[in-house]
């Protein structure tokens, strides 16, 4: 009797599951103390749609702002006939309105001609909306889906021409489609053969006719030896989500997140704890750019597989560090700090602030390279990858030689609290380039010349670039410069190099805001 119990219990089991819902069960997946979870720190709010059944509801895409699944529900003459694996109705596809919160309508049937004898699965449709790329299983196979494609007639209002994908076959399936943002790739998962596992991600290119050719698997960064199924390419191209049950995650299949570079795809990133479980997450599609819907079997669920929606928090990951010079570790602001992608395009840039300080938001786990640059220091790049989650970054900068040029020692433009005399501290390490020229030269003698912008009137500037070049004199003779080398004197705006008077751009007054230092 236990024997008949067990083989009842072990059939169920076995047999709840659609070939587009199923995976290859990973008991090493089961999270445990030892298991470290790369995850997101987005915030997923899950929120049932109140359209599940008690049999299997799956989400696919959208249709002319509308959201399509394919159900094993049965409505009227729909779903007539049962899945002879599940002992349900075969699959069929549904449309969904959605208002203005995402909250779903209830479901009517999507498109009579699509319909087939066995099941539907997951489909897609090009950017306009005139070619669709649908799966329905095999004939005799209901685990085994087929890809075909067909075009909208817009006199008869409705789907004609079905012709099978080149690549299909009896021997594996061919399921969840996906096109990537602008219509020229198409990802899907199969368990054909030459994959790392059950089933793989693929990726094929959309030709002239519209027909997906020359399916490329995505490796092993994606695929591991189980399964991986649903791709969904992120409205930005930059990401693609799936499900799998091969990375580290919480229990079955999870839904992860990898970045598309130019030539790989990087390490995929669990989507946390807030939107996977110790059941089954698949079908991640983003509605907004904050909220979307997702499938799943969880212990909350009403059928085998319900739909719910989910509204996302994003959780900004950050990069900052101080600038500072390399021996006298005094913070440097102003310095132009740039973060450069891998492809080498420049992200953002910004300059250090009073403190000598940067701060950007990045993605997690990313390849990045900082660059930094300052007049008076050689510029400086480090790559870098950032954690997931916040890190810091320090950069120390060398300074450059003074140069002397002509009749002059050419540095960079010495700083001053603004409206004072005072030297900021940044500026002490300029002069000790013109300190350091001068020791080297004790016979050479110079004159300290200050100037300022057009604001002010002609009098303060006068007096203001006077204290300025006696302080920087002053701070020579302090670092052991004898007082009878060195003259120092103010110019106020009367050379002017911009000769600008008015509407001057910040530009031109950093250029007549100077401090020269001319040899005698």
């Amino acid at each position: 009797m236990k024997n008949l119990i067990f083989s009842i219990l072990l059939f169920l089991i076995s047999n709840s599951f659609f070939a587009q819902d199923s995976f290859i069960k990973n008991e090493d997946s089961e999270t445990s103390n030892s298991v470290v979870i790369d995850e997101s720190k987005d915030i997923y709010n899950i929120v049932s749609t109140g359209i599940n059944t008690k049999l299997s509801d799956i989400g696919s895409t959208f249709f002319k702002d509308k959201y399509i699944m394919y159900s094993s529900r049965k409505t009227g003459a729909i779903g007539a006939g049962k899945d002879e694996n599940t002992n349900n109705p075969y699959n069929g596809l549904y449309c969904l309105n959605i208002d203005k919160t995402g909250n779903l309508s209830k479901p009517y049937f999507f498109a009579y001609t699509l319909d087939s004898k066995g099941n539907e699965g997951g489909l897609a449709f090009s950017n306009d909306e005139k070619t669709v790329y649908y799966t329905k299983s095999a004939d005799g196979n209901s685990k085994n889906y087929q890809l075909y494609k067909s075009i909208f007639d817009n006199s008869k209002y409705t789907w004609i021409n079905e012709v099978s994908i080149d690549f299909n076959s009896v021997s594996y399936s061919i399921e969840n489609p996906c096109l990537s943002p602008d219509g020229s790739k198409m990802y899907f998962s199969s368990n054909m053969p030459g994959g790392f596992g059950g089933y793989d991600i693929y990726v094929a290119e959309i030709n002239n006719d519209g027909m997906p050719v020359n399916p490329v698997n995505l490796g092993n960064t994606i695929n591991t030896s189980n399964d991986e199924k649903f791709p969904y390419a992120s409205p930005t191209s930059k990401e693609i989500y799936f499900s799998s049950n091969g990375h580290s995650g919480y229990g079955g299949q999870d839904v992860f997140v990898s970045k598309i570079k130019t030539t790989r795809y990087t390490k995929p990133l669990n989507l946390g704890k807030t939107i996977n479980t110790s059941a089954d997450e698949v079908a991640f599609i983003l509605a907004t750019k904050n909220r979307g819907y997702i499938t799943s079997n969880r212990s909350a669920s009403i059928g085998s597989y319900d739909i719910y929606r989910f509204d996302l928090q994003k959780n900004s990951t950050t990069l900052n560090g101080l600038v500072s010079e390399k021996q006298s570790k005094i913070v440097l602001p102003n310095t132009k700090i740039s973060l450069i992608d891998e492809d080498g395009k420049e992200v953002t840039t910004q300059n250090t602030n009073n403190n000598g300080g940067y701060n950007f938001e990045v993605e997690p786990s990313e390849n990045y390279t900082i660059v930094a640059k300052k007049e008076g220091y050689l510029d400086f790049e480090l790559p870098i990858i950032t954690a997931n989650g916040n890190s810091i970054t320090n950069i120390e900068l060398d300074q450059t030689k003074a140069e002397i040029v002509a009749n002059a020692i050419a540095i960079e433009n010495i700083y001053f609290d603004f409206n004072k005399a005072s030297i900021k501290t940044e500026s002490t390490l300029s002069l000790n380039k013109i300190l350091e020229v001068l020791s080297a030269n004790p016979e050479m003698n110079i004159a300290i010349n200050a100037h300022t912008d057009s604001r002010g009137s002609d009098k303060y500037n006068m007096i203001l670039s006077d204290k300025r070049a006696q302080e920087a004199k002053q701070y020579l003779i302090k670092k052991g410069i004898n007082s009878d080398r060195l003259e120092a004197k103010g110019y106020g705006e009367t050379k002017s190099l911009s000769n600008c008077t008015t509407n001057c751009t910040d530009a031109q007054f950093n250029t007549d805001r100077r401090v020269e230092f001319i040899i005698r």
